[in-house]
């Protein structure tokens, strides 16, 4: 497929295009490489950091927003609180990412496609979320939608509905990789304007980065 910058995106679907797309925010993870703290709920501009994840997902246009809980459930729900979402248990957290990549994906069964978006990445906005929705809804052909900057991919990737039978299939510690690999001629890559699609927080001095970042994010 070819690709797509974010201009045309907005440009080629109207703001009132129904767009039947659930949100998956993966926040089940052990934060291992953080240390002794659960990183999701480390302070981001005076809110937990998986809240600004969440409420960036639900200020979106998708349908619907799905929280994947594991590790430290309890907390990382509590901090979530007065939002609207749908929480899944992942009861295998300790798997890997994949076994919240299916219990997230087996849940929006019924959806068109899927947003996968990181719990770990405060600084994906709703705007740029947007912009890969709208290129989603422009395609005749099931697409993969994946964002770029600089030639570089980051996330989040929206996926169709064809594929979710393989996603739920996916095993370990890693994302759907390699499905864009398998499925290359799916793939629309779409050029955003910000940074913010690579910026995870894996360690202490990945929060220091985006805390630097936070100001200027779009």
């Amino acid at each position: 497929m070819n690709a797509l910058n974010s201009d045309q995106a907005h440009q080629n679907v109207s703001n009132d295009s129904p767009l039947c797309v659930a949100a998956i925010v993966l926040a089940a993870g052990c934060s291992r490489r953080m240390g002794v703290d659960n990183k999701l709920l480390l302070d981001h501009n005076g809110s937990p950091l998986v809240r600004c994840s969440v409420e960036n997902a639900i200020a979106s246009a998708v349908h619907t927003t799905f929280v994947v809980l594991g590790h430290d459930a309890g907390s990382v729900a509590e901090a979530l609180e007065g939002l609207t979402f749908e929480p899944i248990s992942n009861t295998h957290y300790s798997q890997g990412m994949s076994s919240s990549l299916v219990a997230g994906v087996n849940a929006a069964r019924g959806f068109d496609a899927v947003a996968i978006l990181l719990a770990d990445m405060p600084l994906i906005a709703s705007a740029t979320i947007d912009v890969l929705l709208r290129a989603w809804a422009t395609q005749d052909s099931p697409a993969i939608i994946v964002p770029t900057r600089g030639g570089r991919r980051g996330h989040p990737v929206i996926w169709p509905a064809v594929l979710f039978q393989e996603l739920m299939q996916l095993n370990g510690d890693t994302g759907g990789k390699r499905l864009l690999q398998k499925y290359s001629d799916l793939v629309l890559e779409v050029s955003v304007s910000t940074d913010t699609i690579f910026m995870d927080i894996d360690t202490p001095a990945d929060m220091e980065v985006v805390k630097v970042s936070s100001g200027s994010a779009s």
